[in-house]
């Protein structure tokens, strides 16, 4: 054992403190911290547990001094002044940020701390973009100013008055005990995070390249580039993870990049061997920001996949993203051709021996070339070469983890299928809304019949139809819609009183007759197996004729 020792001191923080402290820029965030960012069932649970009484942990603080800065924590952006006293978090970097942000007017708008009370469960709730009944939003709970303008302005809550300085009290005073260590190197500091963070488990390469590459001083970090995408697509919001792969990839094929490679990413050995050999790194995060919108307007609008939930493999989007950069204004017949290759690869994927691995990444990543664009696509092509027609999906099989269950979904929502409660198509915002912090398409899928009266080997993909609602209210919306809306979701007015009949296998096995004759035509169009894949007919127009020849 060597001399290393640390003076260290507890203390007590309530939420408004740990706001100043924040506010004020005397909370740093250090570059070894991990990346890792909460969803918003994180928050929320967190937020409970503080109203609930819950010991939340300690936080370990770290006092020295810090330079002048641009600070973004979590959706807060500010200028710290430089400073001897600063408090740099050792652990519990996700607490301080989405306790500050939650209670915050404009922090708390944005996801995944837009959260609210809701005052008619007695819980913590999202905080939707449209209107909620009875739920009042954290920084006007957190406020007495502001929750007496919140009950002016929703006079249905005034019941609910004394409830509301009961909860507002107890986030209030609510205290975070924390230890503030002094007189320590960062060296000390290293390791007692290690020692708290599972014993000094390797970081995974995603965390290495955020905090070596990614600062908030920089303006964007890989947390803002998915902020950003979600906002422009409503597409969900990309884990740290896929970011980081995506700005690998837009560089050079391989993400396999062992950790030294990643810090020197932006050196001058690794420069010469990138696709971007004199961007820098803000300038990597922007391209990389740019592509993953345009791959994911691709997926949106021509390939039938309008949120990451949906999407059959991670490849997809990011071979769609290196595309983009390399790219960025294609000509349309190669973006149609691009489309086929997507399909092919979800339908055609046991065909293909594709499983989604790092292999078949880097084997499709490195068809694509810089300056050429109609071979890059046609090499993809070759890479998902069918033998014959791709098979349609199982039926008797349902997990939304699975490819071929997420491209059942993807197949079903091409046909624009309507919210039961209003008869319009759902649209990507209720997606969006639903499908916040999940990893797959469940939150929108419901059973038009319980799943227990149906057979083993019963078509049980038919039972499943889009729905931003629950089993009940499809069923008691189901029966007055129209024709045109039941085929927007594959049904008819057969089936639905085959259902009402509780007449349930018979209700599934017509449904998955129509879903099967479906399926057949869908894959078939968009993967166009039997067509010829050509390129574009500019590529065969070598320059423009003489006039007057």
């Amino acid at each position: 054992m060597d001399g290393s020792r640390a003076l260290s001191t507890p203390q007590a923080y309530s939420i408004a403190a740990l706001r100043t402290l924040v506010r004020s820029g005397r909370i740093r965030i250090p570059q070894f911290q991990r990346s890792f960012r909460w969803e918003h069932r994180d928050v929320i649970s967190l937020i409970d547990s503080v109203l609930r009484g819950y010991p939340i942990g300690s936080l370990l603080l770290w006092q020295r001094e810090a330079e002048a800065d641009d600070l973004l924590i979590g959706a807060l952006r500010l200028r710290a002044e430089a400073r001897t006293d600063a408090l740099w978090v050792v652990d519990g970097q996700q607490r301080i940020t989405s306790l500050v942000n939650v209670v915050d007017p404009v922090a708390g708008a944005n996801p995944p701390f837009a959260v609210g009370y809701s005052l008619k469960d007695r819980e913590v709730v999202p905080l939707r973009s449209n209107s909620q009944a009875l739920v009042i939003p954290l920084p006007d709970l957190f406020d007495f100013s502001r929750a007496l303008a919140w009950l002016s302005d929703n006079p249905d809550a005034s019941e609910h008055a004394a409830h509301i300085q009961e909860v507002a009290g107890r986030l209030n005073t609510a205290s975070v005990p924390a230890t503030v260590m002094e007189e320590a190197d960062e060296e000390v500091l290293r390791e007692v995070f290690d020692r708290i963070n599972n014993r000094g488990r390797l970081l995974s390469s995603a965390e290495i390249f955020n905090a070596i590459h990614t600062r908030p001083a920089m303006g964007l970090t890989t947390s803002l580039i998915a902020a950003h995408i979600d906002d422009a697509t409503s597409f969900g919001v990309l884990a740290d993870k896929i970011i980081v792969q995506a700005i690998l990839v837009r560089r050079h094929p391989d993400i396999s990049r062992e950790a030294k490679e990643i810090q020197a990413e932006f050196s001058d050995s690794w420069r010469t061997v990138t696709d971007f050999p004199e961007e820098t790194e803000q300038e990597a995060l922007e391209g990389a920001q740019s592509a993953l919108i345009k791959a994911v307007r691709f997926l949106q609008q021509r390939c039938s996949v309008p949120h990451a939930a949906l999407l059959s493999f991670r490849f997809q989007l990011l071979i769609s993203t290196r595309f983009f950069a390399l790219f960025p204004d294609p000509d349309q017949r190669n973006l149609e051709l691009l489309s086929r290759w997507l399909w092919r690869t979800s339908a055609g994927a046991d065909q293909l021996r594709i499983s989604g691995s790092q292999a078949d990444l880097r084997a499709m990543a490195s068809c694509l070339v810089a300056g050429e664009e109609s071979d890059s696509v046609q090499r993809l092509l070759a890479r998902a070469k069918l033998p014959d027609s791709p098979r349609s999906p199982d039926l008797s099989v349902f997990r939304a983890t699975r490819s071929d269950s997420k491209l059942i979904l993807a197949a079903q929502w091409n046909r624009g299928p309507v919210d039961v409660r209003t008869g319009e198509p759902i649209t990507v915002e209720q997606l969006r809304e639903h499908l916040d912090g999940e990893m797959t398409p469940s939150a929108v899928v419901a059973d038009l019949v319980p799943v227990a009266e149906l057979e083993q080997g019963a078509p049980i993909a038919a039972a499943k139809v889009f729905a931003v609602v629950d089993q009940r209210e499809v069923m008691a919306g189901l029966p007055e819609l129209g024709d045109g809306a039941l085929s927007s979701l594959l049904l008819n007015r057969d089936v639905v009183a085959l259902m009402q009949d509780n007449r349930f296998i018979e209700a599934v096995e017509a449904r998955a007759r129509m879903l099967n004759s479906y399926l057949e035509d869908f894959i078939a169009a968009r993967t166009a197996w039997d067509q010829e894949d050509t390129p574009p007919l500019t590529d065969y127009v070598v320059g423009d004729p003489e006039v007057g020849a």
